[in-house]
């Protein structure tokens, strides 16, 4: 059985966390169609995170073994975060603008409008320590906390989802309507009220 602990992130940590998660998404099909190139991928993800893990109100957490190893992190942001993320992004992004652009507005237009909610921007295992309860942890971590304040979460899952695996653990239901890119390369709004759907 693997130890780890979960923690905010630090200050210090924000470089090292966004280029573990750019690692852990590389593969990813939805980032191919963002950044198809593969010079280009992991320095653009990179990037992306970067400008979430640094705006006011970004809420992030890191599971690490014992002795230090970073292993699994998570990136929620609020609804009402400010928009100056998203032209920080634009700069990052470079020639792959456009697409990331058009996942912003299809976000925009399918997330909640009708209450508060955390966004589930990242949550990442070490590939290596994937399926010894790492990712499940962090969720519940903060997902506990929204649950005792009353604000429910949204996300958009890059894996078909069927009412199961861990986002239906945890209560998440499909919501709004299916973000379409290319063929194959779809998001499945996700949603979950504070407590879950019951």
């Amino acid at each position: 059985m693997l130890e780890f602990k979960i923690t905010p992130i630090k200050t210090s940590e924000i470089l090292d966390v966004a280029k573990f998660i750019a690692h852990g998404y590389f593969d990813d099909i939805f980032f191919h169609w963002v950044v198809p190139n593969d010079d280009d991928r992991l320095q653009v993800i990179t990037n992306y995170y970067l400008a979430y893990l640094s705006v006011a109100g970004c809420v992030s957490h890191v599971a690490r073994t014992t002795d230090g190893e970073l292993v699994g992190a998570t990136v929620w942001l609020p609804h009402d975060v400010d928009a100056s993320v998203y032209e920080e992004i634009d700069k990052c992004a470079g020639i792959y603008q456009p697409n990331f652009a058009e996942v912003a507005d299809k976000s925009h237009a399918n997330e909640p409008t009708e209450w508060p909610f955390y966004q589930l921007v990242a949550v990442v295992a070490k590939k290596e320590k994937q399926g010894l309860g790492i990712g499940g942890a962090l969720l519940k971590q903060q997902l506990d906390y929204l649950d005792e304040i009353g604000i429910g979460t949204y996300l958009e899952a890059s894996t078909p989802y069927h009412g199961g695996g861990v986002y239906g653990k945890f209560g998440y239901q499909f919501y709004s309507d299916l973000m379409h890119f290319a063929d194959g390369i779809d998001l499945y709004p996700l949603y979950r009220p504070a407590g879950g759907f019951k």
